[in-house]
Parts: C-alpha cells; sequence; structure tokens
C-alpha cells in the first residue's frame, strides 16, 4: 500500500492551468509550469482483485511550486503526507511522523525524479520512458502513458490522466491487474495563506 500511496502523491505534481487550444505534449509542458499553486479535493477509489468492493478514500490536497505538495486524507482515516524534492513525511492520524528523505532512500527519490517527467510533461523525457497518445475531444484531454522502461513497466500497464482546464482524473492500472482511481474538483489558484505557508513547515 505505501509503494502504491507514495507513487499516486507523486502523480499529482501534473497539475495545470488552463488550456485553451487543440492540445500539444508542448502545449501541456507549457501550461502546466503556469499556476504557481493548485489546490483541490480528491475522490479516491482502488479496485483490487478479491474485494468486492472498491477501497474509497477522500481528501484535500495543495501543491505549491515553491514548498512541494501536502497531502491528507480525511476518511476513513486520516493521514498527511508532506513532500519536496529531498524530504517526504507522512502521518497517520497524529502519531509518530515517518520521514523519508533522498539520502535514506536515494532509489526511492530517483523514481521520484522519474515521473517529474510526468509532473511538468516534460515531452524529452515522457517520449524516452513511456509510448504516449494525446488526444483532446470537446476541449477535455487525455493522455496515455505505457511504460516502456524500468522500473515504471514493472509496476503499471498504464497510467491515464485526463481534465479540462485542471487535471480532473488520474487511472492507473498496475500489473496486478488492480487499478486505482483519483478524481479533483473543487480546484483553486490563488496564492497560499499564511496558515497553508505553515502546514509545509
Amino acid at each position: 500500500m505505501k509503494k502504491y500511496f507514495v507513487i499516486v502523491i507523486t502523480l499529482f505534481l501534473i497539475f495545470s492551468s488552463g488550456i485553451t487550444q487543440a492540445i500539444t505534449l508542448e502545449n501541456l509542458q507549457q501550461q502546466f509550469s503556469q499556476n504557481k499553486v493548485v489546490r483541490a479535493d480528491f475522490k479516491q477509489d482502488r479496485f483490487i482483485n478479491g474485494l468486492s468492493h472498491p477501497l474509497h478514500s477522500t481528501g484535500k490536497m495543495i501543491i505549491s511550486q515553491q514548498d512541494g505538495l501536502w497531502w491528507q486524507q480525511l476518511s476513513p482515516f486520516k493521514m498527511t503526507l508532506k513532500m519536496n524534492q529531498v524530504r517526504m513525511e507522512q502521518n497517520i492520524d497524529g502519531g509518530t511522523p515517518q520521514i523519508i528523505t533522498a539520502e535514506n532512500q536515494p532509489q526511492l527519490f530517483q523514481f521520484n525524479h522519474l515521473l517529474s517527467a510526468i509532473f511538468t510533461a516534460d515531452a524529452q523525457m515522457l517520449k524516452n520512458n513511456f509510448k504516449l497518445t494525446l488526444t483532446e475531444h470537446d476541449k477535455q484531454w487525455n493522455l496515455t502513458l505505457i511504460p516502456i522502461s524500468a522500473p515504471l513497466n514493472k509496476i503499471f500497464k498504464q497510467i491515464q490522466l485526463s481534465g479540462n482546464v485542471y487535471l480532473e482524473k488520474i487511472a492507473l492500472d498496475d500489473m496486478q491487474n488492480d487499478k486505482t482511481e483519483i478524481t479533483f474538483f473543487n480546484h483553486k489558484t490563488t496564492k497560499l495563506t499564511q496558515h497553508e505557508q505553515s502546514l509545509f513547515k
């Protein structure tokens, strides 16, 4: 579960600003860098073989280009995660925080740097690591990524990202034939409040 949580959280950094023209990967790369802050509420469903019902969770998140990611799951239990380029801190229901750094988990952070191609829609990096298909219909874009290099091709069959003005959905199909779907809503892009800045400390 922890592995998937890290991967899913990492993928959230692809949040973007408005897209108003026929879409290309270069358009996405430019648009994804425009908003300094993006907030959203989310709901997540994990469909696991052998379980009759999906595992459902809800929460809220903030992405700041300067400060990193703050993610808080509110149900079925409270869990908070803060992550930047060198440090990740996870706290479950007010317990002792678990801290992972680039120094003590270099492979994890190397993995995250690979996924940064997704965060920024880095055209060259995506082409080097994924077979990709980008389409648009009625201003709704969809980016399908099929991994062609390790470690992603050992974990995922494909990753699908879709949205309109913002990223609205991520769908992860893994090699265990399980699926995770994350939907985002109530996006806001105003600057961080003083309270929100304190969440990243």
